[in-house]
């Protein structure tokens, strides 16, 4: 395995936890703020979370003997869709 793999698979997981902060922020905001728009954030929130849940199940499930177990790949899916999230939301 390449020695800097860890380090930069750290580093993605870092920085994708401070993308996860800030779209909890703005999901929060626009959740709090009630409304039409607040229950759809909240619904929206919860089905999207299942998909990737089972999305990042299948694809563990297919690195089963891998060297990282689908680690690298789970955080890419991740970071996609946190990053669909950041667009989506900074829009408001």
């Amino acid at each position: 395995m390449n020695p800097t793999y860890g380090f930069n698979l750290m580093w993605q997981t870092t920085r994708m936890t401070m993308d996860a902060q800030a779209v909890i922020a703005m999901r929060l905001v626009k959740i709090a703020a009630g409304g039409a728009a607040g229950q759809a954030e909240a619904n929206l929130m919860i089905s999207e979370k299942m998909r990737a849940l089972g999305e990042s199940h299948a694809i563990a499930l297919r690195a089963i003997g891998s060297a990282d177990g689908g680690a690298a790949r789970i955080t890419k899916l991740y970071q996609r869709k946190l990053a669909a999230n950041r667009r989506r939301l900074s829009k408001i």
